[in-house]
């Protein structure tokens, strides 16, 4: 095995590995949430808890535009392959951290403003601002130790985020007597604020506090194309709720969000997934080498499809036993849902070719155009047929936004490096899926027989790829394993 190929199969070995990582820290995290969440509902008020969310999503909003979202820089930057990368991760680490301050200077200028605006005070926004300057470091080293692959430190940070930042939010909210809410905010991101300060400093004195203007100039270019698509993206995902509560009521808003926040469970663990892949895509593409991409990105699908039916078959088990019975009307709609989420993960493969070739304006565009569709569609639906008609319009607006990512990228790449027509047959076995289970009423044993099927199938067809990650679980073969592969 030569030299390129040897480091190109390392490189997929810890890819594989990152993403194995990735799902037992998503599932940790997933199991660490559920019960802290149970916990904490019985310590906070719902008026308390409704101000950490209001907070956490607005914080969201401002960091977009206070750090120019200069993050989703990094994996094309480090393409580049600088002779000190940390002198690139310093200009842009201070960069942000001076576009921070600019922003809370403007808004204690404007504050009385902003503050009847926004309904917080000036401790709760200077809180914020601070906040969103000390986690700058973890999200800017934690997006480069992804890219490098680094996946062994990264399953470290993974593993402990959630269940500190869980637990000490329900220590604060019991310490916080008054303030409750300030316990949940503060909590939740303390393990991202604690390591991002250190973080932050790491990147300073080992990129020796070094400003370059042309690093800084390069990265804008990548990533002020990009807050539009974030932007968008969060009014994607949070608009059915607002307009549901508007449209129907507080009620018919919390069953939709609880059956939201069942199917997001999927989505934190193959967003995890995505992390270790995406940086591989592009160093595959910089290498000129697809097919390994191509045959992979079937795997992934696979994965991903597997994951999805999993969720709408245990769902209704979920619903009925930890929710109470009011919530029941929740389980009709994680499938639609969970089947949208589907496809909100299937058009990442896309977007990477897009991000790769610098089409970030085309990205943000078809974020927005998708957005106003959702929009638009929800006034129309739920008016007619009720509160339900969100799940479906927004599985629509995802199937769209896959279909226009899609065709920029037959535009920009004419290689076949992804087999949609495998994509969307697992799509059409997923809608069958729902389809049986609602027809035999969500039938417990129709439920589970169907996934007992497929798993056999799945697990007797792909026993070489399988018996191939499980003997990647073992990351103390490092380089001697390898070696054997030859």
């Amino acid at each position: 095995m030569n030299k390129t190929k040897e480091n190109r199969y390392i490189d997929g070995k810890k890819t594989q590995r990152s993403m194995i990582l990735n799902i037992i820290t998503g599932a940790v995290s997933i199991i660490t949430s559920f019960f802290v969440t149970i916990v904490v509902t019985r310590v906070i008020s719902l008026s308390d808890l409704g101000i950490a969310t209001a907070f956490t999503n607005l914080k969201s909003i401002v960091t977009i535009f206070a750090c120019f979202s200069i993050q989703y820089s990094i994996n094309k930057m480090m393409l580049e392959e600088y002779k000190n990368d940390y002198d690139y991760l310093s200009s842009i680490y201070i960069f942000s951290s001076f576009g921070i301050a600019c922003f809370f200077s403007i808004y204690l200028i404007f504050h009385s403003f902003i503050n009847n605006l926004l309904g917080f005070d000036t401790g709760m926004m200077t809180l914020m601002f601070l906040m969103i300057l000390c986690m700058n470091g973890f999200t800017i080293f934690t997006t480069y130790l992804n890219f490098k692959n680094k996946y062994k430190i990264m399953f470290i940070f993974n593993l402990l985020s959630s269940p500190v930042s869980q637990v000490s939010s329900l220590v604060l909210c019991y310490l916080l007597t008054s303030h409750k809410y300030l316990g949940r905010i503060i909590g939740v991101d303390v393990f991202s604020v604690l390591l991002g300060i250190i973080l932050g400093l790491v990147i300073l004195f080992k990129g020796r506090f070094k400003v370059n203007k042309k690093f800084i100039k390069d990265s804008l270019k990548i990533s002020l194309p990009m807050i539009p698509h974030l932007l968008a993206q969060i009014i994607l995902s949070g608009s059915d709720l607002i307009m549901i509560k508007k449209i129907v009521g507080e009620d018919m808003a919390g069953i939709y969000g609880m059956a939201y926040s069942i199917s997001n469970i999927l989505f934190a663990i193959l967003i995890q997934l995505f992390n270790p892949w995406s940086p591989w895509v592009y160093r595959r593409l910089k290498d000129n080498e697809t097919e390994s991409i191509k045959k992979n990105s079937k795997y992934l699908t696979i994965l991903c499809f597997y994951f999805c039916l999993c969720l709408f078959t245990v769902a209704p088990d979920m619903i009925g036993l930890f929710l109470p019975k009011e919530y029941i009307d929740a389980k009709f709609l994680v499938a639609p849902i969970t089947i949208g989420i589907y496809f909100q993960i299937m058009y990442l493969f896309f977007y990477d070719i897009e991000y790769f070739y610098k089409k970030n304006k085309e990205i943000s565009m078809f974020s927005v155009i998708t957005a106003i569709i959702n929009i638009i569609l929800n006034l129309i639906f739920i008016n007619i047929f009720g509160y339900q008609a969100a799940a479906y319009t927004t599985l629509a607006s995802y199937i769209i936004l896959f279909t226009l990512h899609y065709f920029e990228m037959r535009h920009i790449e004419k290689r076949k490096i992804y087999s949609v027509s495998f994509i969307v047959l697992l799509a059409f076995l997923l809608v069958s899926i729902a389809l049986t289970h609602y027809i035999f009423n969500y039938n417990i044993f129709v439920r589970y027989i169907l996934l007992f099927l497929l798993t056999i199938f799945l697990l007797c067809k792909y026993k070489d790829i399988i018996k191939n990650i499980l003997n990647a679980i073992n990351i103390s073969k490092n380089k001697t394993g390898m070696k054997r592969g030859k």
